[in-house]
């Protein structure tokens, strides 16, 4: 995939360091919702990796993963849309993909909105196939 040269400049962050109500409004601005400050305090405990990429000191776009050392699911890949198809997705997912290279998970696993069309494409460049063996228990998707 090739890197787009962005016309702005963004800083990219690893760790738990995490504007919460930046992150609310992408969800929110996605049509996800947002968590309680309570719920993304678990969310940022249970999570073994985060990233973040900050324009001028605002979060941007974010994804995080969940591991037990053999398998990884990656969550909550998401772009503020004022900065979608920009290659924002693409250097968030690189980083996940180092951190996932890194630690030679089995099974690597991703949700994504199926809403947002397109998705699975640029999934796909990124070297991820379809399953179709997921389910989800009803009442519990937070709004999505």
């Amino acid at each position: 995939m090739t890197e787009k040269k962005l016309p702005f400049d963004i800083e990219i962050k690893i760790g738990k360091r995490i504007n919460i109500n930046d992150i609310n409004e992408m969800h929110h601005a996605v049509g996800w919702g947002n968590y309680t400050p309570e719920q993304w305090k678990k969310v940022k405990k249970q999570s073994t990796f985060m990233v973040s990429v900050l324009h001028n000191k605002k979060t941007i776009g974010f994804a995080r993963c969940i591991d037990d050392s053999e398998l990884c699911t990656i969550f909550d890949v998401v772009v503020h849309p004022k900065y979608q198809r920009q290659g924002i997705g693409t250097l968030i997912m690189k980083e996940v993909l180092k951190y996932v290279n890194a630690h030679n998970f089995g099974p690597v696993d991703l949700t994504w909105d199926t809403k947002n069309k397109g998705l699975d494409k640029f999934y796909e460049k990124l070297g991820f196939i379809k399953i179709t063996n997921a389910m989800r228990l009803k009442g519990h998707d937070h709004g999505r």
